[in-house]
């Protein structure tokens, strides 16, 4: 599957551009990521999420945590095995 072809997948959960692109990135090199955003991420979207990283078979592990007094989202990406 191309690296467009994931993207697509990842951006139908409703995640934003910025965040999906990263998701992509650690799905293809199989590292592990971390990074802060202010783009909101609904729990809708999360389970959104989690469903195509299991569907797809994606082997990774999510953790988003949302910084209200901030407005921002700390996500963590691990590739697993």
């Amino acid at each position: 599957m191309s690296e467009a072809e994931i993207l697509s997948k990842i951006k139908k959960t409703g995640v934003s551009e910025h965040d999906a692109t990263v998701i992509v990135d650690c799905i293809v090199t199989r590292k592990s990521c971390s990074w802060v955003n202010t783009d909101p991420v609904s729990r809708d979207t999360v389970r959104a999420l989690l469903q195509a990283i299991k569907d797809n078979d994606y082997r990774l592990d999510l953790s988003i945590k949302a910084v209200s007094t901030r407005d921002k989202y700390i996500w963590e990406v691990k590739a697993l095995p």
